[in-house]
């Protein structure tokens, strides 16, 4: 089977007695497409299954009032109970406006996949689909969208020489830890340096070549003044600047990239010593100031590089707490071990070479301005030309939203209870998870068109797991709220109807998995007990629902759109078991027999030299003339920017400070960045607490 205890979903094999769990291994098999082993949380899911604080039937709350100081009053009530109770209201909101439902997952996610709850309120009607990425690393995602035109990212470590890891530890945690660590572990026998700059001395940086203790929020400072050295000792990849990003694009005076009449982003040809599109024949300048039709213009890449004048040796030292000399160094072994302008051939087909990568999860994202810190993190990368190159960064279908590149819409009113892409939070394209309480406890505040009714919460326990939980508790205690989870959480403690759910190694399920630079594969999760004869899962309650509500076939209809299922379908008219749902989806993506999946829970496949560094990668995607660019200058941020100030003059919207966007919504990362709001109210104290 495939665990979940974590969002890494290791293979697994568990050995049971008489219908007992007994112990959980890893699986040898999988070995050869993710984990070569599991960790002690993986080792202690049997624990998980029997705990016996266990929710093994449905409850429901006897006092109205809510608080997290009050008694609910539990009564067990029947299954049958809880459902046709939650039904009855789901109907009269969906009658009513179905915008008043708000669902939420976090663990949840990865359990049954997010693709079945997205169904499900797609056919009730709700917009209002709400994950847990804002209190984990969503930030580094969008900054991946905003430079590139999706997210994912690893550091091809098979091949690096210099890996420099900010704020990643996978010796303890992380998404891909039970890949990385081994991977990490194999490299560094092979010689691969390994660098890591983290304000605590964390499991990884006990374990690398050189630790780089920074102060926490500085590492944008702490990569500009890297990227300034590279830039003046020439250590640069200008053909990859050149040709994959939108470095060499001639930015006005007003901060927006010129374009033709075509809507063409316009360059300078040396050739023809005019502004042009990056056509055939063309050769663009990297660096420069020139006249366009009389007015002033500077490449993107000369903008950046003015851009750092104030990065001074002294000043990030100053700043970080990271000698001068210290970040010289580090700066000049990154331009050796990039081998800039080397090729390597791999299975007869020649490649660029640039064995250095920058790698990182929450710790330069997880704070404000995080998009900030780590764009600048992916504009270093570009300087030394490592992204898609063999031993650098590895990028996970770039350009699969070409619409990320584009400024935002901006909308007001919002659609969304937790204000997604609205003015509010123009690029969040993954959810704002601890808006949705604040956006209840006020909607007219934000501009919301309607006041939510009824939370279904699946697997998390959002408000005790963010900032300012008595203020997100508050929000809680507004509406109706039904509880799907296996213990009686603090956001349980708020519902009106709790319902138990299977653990992992209970249920059937579709698992999700990791991708890694050389390996793809496909999983499923198998019960093997029920240690508390539960007779539904969360796949089975869904399904309950939508049957009872009215849905049923439109919920099988977007599930078929959902998983983009074509052969093997969701058949309107009937009803699936959650096994029969995980068959279908199998066979459909595998084409296999179900019968394999059944005995290996999983089919991975090694990657081709053509599919991991040729097909879909940067070298397809971005290179040459006449393709889109990856963004080393984010212009649409500037236009997101113009798009908010107008809509906030236009409604007189009060609670947006303009100057706070203007710097997150910066084309380029600057000192500015370094200074999230608590850094600066709390100038004065000496210490932080981590």
């Amino acid at each position: 089977s495939t665990c979940c205890h974590c969002v890494n979903f290791c293979g697994i094999n568990v050995k049971t007695q008489d219908g007992v769990l007994r112990v959980i291994y890893p699986d040898e098999d999988r070995a050869a497409v993710f984990n070569h082993g599991i960790c002690p949380k993986g080792a202690s899911g049997v624990f998980n299954t029997y705990n016996p604080y266990r929710l093994k039937v449905p409850l429901k709350r006897t006092n109205p009032h809510k608080g997290i100081d009050v008694d609910p009053q539990w009564v067990e009530i029947s299954w049958e109970e809880a459902l046709n109770t939650i039904a009855e209201r789901l109907k009269k909101i969906r009658a009513e406006d179905p915008r008043k439902l708000v669902w939420h997952h976090g663990h949840g996610k990865y359990l049954i996949q997010d693709k079945f709850p997205k169904a499900f309120c797609k056919a009730f009607g709700t917009p209002n689909v709400v994950h847990r990425t804002t209190t984990c690393e969503a930030a580094r995602h969008v900054a991946d969208e905003l430079t590139w035109g999706y997210h994912e990212i690893l550091p091809d470590v098979e091949h690096c020489n210099l890996l420099v890891m900010f704020g990643v530890n996978p010796f303890e945690a992380e998404q891909w830890a039970r890949w990385l660590d081994h991977a990490i572990t194999d490299a560094r026998e092979r010689g691969m340096k390994l660098v890591v700059v983290d304000p605590r001395m964390s499991h990884i940086a006990a374990k690398a070549d050189q630790w780089i203790p920074v102060r926490p929020g500085k590492d944008v400072v702490l990569v500009l003044a890297l990227a300034r050295r590279l830039i003046e000792t020439g250590r640069i990849d200008r053909d990859f600047l050149l040709h994959y990003t939108n470095a060499p694009q001639l930015v006005g005076e007003d901060g927006h990239i010129l374009k033709g009449k075509d809507g063409q982003p316009l360059v300078w040809d040396a050739k023809s010593q005019s502004a042009r599109p990056y056509g055939e024949g063309v050769e663009p300048a990297l660096e420069g100031s020139y006249q366009v039709d009389g007015k002033a213009a500077r490449t993107a890449f000369q903008v950046f590089k003015d851009s750092l004048k104030e990065i001074t040796p002294s000043y990030a030292e100053e700043v970080t707490g990271v000698p001068a000399a210290q970040i010289a160094a580090l700066a000049d072994e990154m331009g050796e071990a990039a081998k800039i302008g080397a090729t390597v051939v791999m299975d007869g087909k020649r490649l660029r070479y640039r064995p250095v990568a920058v790698h990182t999860f929450r710790g330069m994202a997880a704070k404000e301005f995080g998009v900030q810190n780590w764009r600048s993190g992916l504009i270093l990368q570009m300087l030394l030309g490592d992204i898609g190159a063999v031993g650098g960064l590895v990028l996970h279908h770039p350009m699969k939203h070409p619409d990320y590149l584009e400024p935002s819409k901006c909308e007001y009113p919002p659609k969304r209870v937790d204000l997604q892409t609205s003015v509010y939070f123009p690029h969040a394209t993954h959810n704002v998870c601890q808006q949705v309480a604040l956006t209840i406890l006020d909607p007219e505040a934000y501009g919301l068109e309607y006041r939510p009714e009824m939370q279904i919460i699946y697997a998390t326990n959002r408000p005790f797991s963010t900032s300012d939980a008595r203020r997100q508790f508050e929000g809680y205690a507004k509406t109706f709220n039904v509880v799907i989870d296996i213990v009686m959480t603090e956001t349980a403690h708020m519902a009106d109807i709790v319902l138990p759910d299977l653990t992992y190694l209970e249920a059937w399920q579709f698992s999700p998995t990791r991708w890694t630079p050389g390996t793809r594969h496909t999983a499923i999760r198998q019960p093997m007990t029920n240690a508390y004869n539960i007779p539904l899962d969360a796949w089975g309650i869904i399904w309950e629902l939508a049957k009872r509500v009215g849905i049923r076939d439109a919920y099988a209809e977007n599930i078929n759109k959902k998983f983009k299922l074509k052969k093997h379908t969701f058949k309107k008219g009937r009803d699936y078991t959650s096994r029969e749902a995980v068959q279908i989806i199998w066979e459909e993506k595998t084409k296999k027999p179900f019968s394999y999946a059944l005995e290996h829970a999983f089919v991975g496949k090694q990657l081709s030299v053509e599919e991991r560094y040729l097909h879909h990668t940067p070298e397809d995607t971005f290179r040459g003339p006449g393709k889109p660019k990856m963004k080393l200058y984010a212009d649409q941020l500037l236009g997101s920017f113009e798009k908010v100030s107008e809509t906030v003059k236009k409604y007189g919207i009060e609670n947006i400070d303009l100057e706070r966007y203007r710097i997150a919504l910066s084309p380029l990362p600057t000192k500015d960045h370094a200074f999230p709001t608590p850094h600066r109210e709390a100038k004065d104290y000496p210490f932080y607490l981590m």
